[in-house]
């Protein structure tokens, strides 16, 4: 099955001569004599060679609509129905106009307007859509079966999530779905189109959060919906305990997830689109009480960092960083509890050091993003792929940089400590308190500590920190005062001043959007030598490390918040310290 969204064919020197009959048959998907018949009956009746082959049956329209985007060198959208359409891109064209050009509205970004059109090269349709939006138009192609029935889907009542919810109420107890672009599977589930929708609506709305869950909890009356947005959890709905069956089958039906099995955890993935943007959704269920617990992964490939320089580090740790991981061989890690952004930074990294001149492969348990230019190798350990064998099957593939996404156990471990020593470089993670933590936590993990000197390049602590709102960004008046109830004594040579966000719509009252990594990063050096082969504890490695020049995260943190990414508040809570 082809991908959802791909990019046709450029159009080639001898094809894109020939019509739309004669690349059929060269393709196989037509006989001359099948042509020829229907080229007599559009000339008896009329209309485009293409929608009579479909007519009559001689080819799908999937097929069709790729050749025809292959014409209009556009690109190919074959499952429209994953498409997460904003409600406010569906106002910019009328329903009617919508269906006589048999376009679909999917995304408006940068004064443009994406379109799916059942025929892209309909020049008509796109001069009429540019004129009534007043917007540069982008075209893609979508087969026509699948863009009127999407029409129906999106432009149907329920154009807010509560007018879904009262028009699914007020459906359900019709035993047939009432919208024709239900799939059959979901049909039997009972699952209908106001649910679809509802669905789309509550994840269309967690993306343009920016929240990284959504969670579906049932409840005894109900089933509440809540978001979390820049690691903090809100509610934004209850849903009528009615409609959770159908919400959940939906949701389980889109991650291919077995809608009969209620008694057992699930996990599964699913892919939408948010106009053009690829939206990968990591979904588990977890059977409650009160029915299943479902939650969704936000994972927006767009949303990466394109590159070390995007993380915020100092200048000096940059520097070190850059350095570290561009060694031509020895181990790289990243510490952190969940959550602190730590497969963010090493794919920062990959993206920065894959190209065609480098061997890379991943072992992830999840792959969240797909990156160019890398093997990537999913985990399984229900059929025995776990970290371990994958590694050692991996360092057969010849490769020159291996990321393993988690240093779990003791065979990976010592794996990738002899892979690094055999010259290959390797990036993992680890769960430690802070950069210095980790020595000891590869030793007890089984990693011989005459090893290590000569393997292990650098340690990267993190945690994630709320940023202040700019739109409500205030400057705190007296940041001595700040920093002297908190108990930090203010650094030397830096201008005291400290910013606060006073709380608007845009950040839900909150002060905060987005939030940014605080750092700590130990390299390690010659001086490292005997305190490890010595077993010596994490202190020890914290004070070489700090000798030469090594910032904590709470001093990164604070370097932060002066420079007015982030409050003292949020580096304190972060950091979990009490300096003075």
């Amino acid at each position: 099955m082809p991908p959802p969204i791909d990019r046709a064919p450029a159009p080639g020197s001898t094809t894109h001569r020939k019509r739309l009959g004669e690349q059929l048959i060269d393709a196989g998907y037509l006989s001359q004599s099948q042509l020829d018949l229907a080229l007599r009956e559009q000339k008896r009746r009329g209309g485009l060679i293409g929608q009579i082959l479909i007519g009559l049956g001689f080819v799908p329209q999937e097929v069709i609509s790729a050749f025809v985007a292959k014409e209009a060198d556009t690109k190919i959208i074959s499952n429209v129905y994953r498409c997460i359409i904003d409600k406010a891109v569906l106002q910019l064209v009328p329903f009617e106009t919508a269906k006589r050009l048999k376009a679909l509205p999917l995304s408006r970004e940068n004064g443009g307007l994406t379109v799916a059109l059942a025929d892209p090269l309909d020049v008509v349709a796109i001069d009429t859509l540019q004129q009534l939006t007043g917007l540069a138009v982008e075209v893609v192609s979508a087969p026509e079966r699948d863009i009127l029935n999407c029409l129906e889907l999106h432009y149907g009542i329920g154009e807010t999530i509560e007018q879904s919810i009262e028009q699914a109420m007020d459906e359900q107890g019709s035993e047939v779905p009432k919208a024709s672009a239900v799939k059959r599977s979901e049909a039997e589930a009972g699952v209908d189109a106001p649910i679809i929708r509802l669905v789309d609506q509550i994840i269309a709305r967690a993306v343009s959060l920016k929240a990284s869950d959504i969670h579906f909890e049932p409840e005894e009356k109900s089933m509440r919906v809540r978001m979390r947005i820049d690691g903090v959890l809100y509610q934004d709905l209850l849903v009528p305990k009615s409609m959770q069956s159908p919400v959940i089958a939906r949701l389980k039906i889109m991650a291919e997830l077995d809608v009969t099995e209620q008694r057992l955890p699930q996990d599964g993935r699913a892919t939408v689109y948010a106009g053009r943007r690829e939206i990968n959704l990591r979904v588990s269920s977890l059977p409650t009480a009160h029915g299943e617990n479902l939650v969704l992964r936000i994972l927006d490939s767009s949303a990466q960092a394109v590159g070390i320089s995007t993380l915020g580090f100092s200048p000096q740790d940059y520097a070190s960083f850059q350095e570290a991981v561009q060694r031509p061989y020895g181990v790289v890690l990243v510490t952190g509890p969940t959550g602190s952004g730590k497969t963010t930074t090493l794919y920062s990294v990959l993206k920065e050091i894959a190209s065609l001149e480098v061997s890379t492969f991943t072992l992830e348990d999840p792959i969240e993003y797909r990156v160019p230019l890398i093997r990537q190798t999913q985990i399984k350990e229900e059929i025995g792929l776990t970290f371990g064998t994958g590694l050692r099957a991996l360092l057969r593939q010849d490769p020159d940089v291996i990321l393993v996404g988690e240093c779990r156990d003791t065979e990976t471990a010592q794996l990738m400590v002899r892979a690094a020593l055999t010259g290959h470089l390797v990036f993992s993670t680890l769960h430690t308190n802070d950069a210095a933590g980790a020595i000891p936590r590869l030793i007890d993990m089984g990693v011989e500590p005459y090893l290590l000197p000569a393997s292990l390049v650098a340690v990267l602590a993190q945690r994630l920190v709320r940023t202040i709102c700019p739109d409500c960004k205030r400057p705190i008046t007296d940041p001595a005062a700040v920093l002297a109830e908190f108990k930090v004594p203010p650094p030397p040579d830096v201008l005291l001043r400290l910013w606060k966000g006073a709380g608007c719509p845009q950040c839900k009252q909150s002060g905060y959007r987005g939030r940014q990594a605080i750092f700590e990063l130990m390299v390690l050096d010659e001086r490292f030598h005997d305190p490890i082969v010595q077993r010596a504890g994490a202190p020890e490695y914290q004070r070489l490390a700090r000798e030469k020049g090594m910032k904590t995260m709470f001093e990164d943190g604070l370097r932060q918040a002066l420079a007015g990414t982030t409050t003292m508040e949020e580096v304190l809570e972060a950091t979990r310290l009490t300096p003075g």
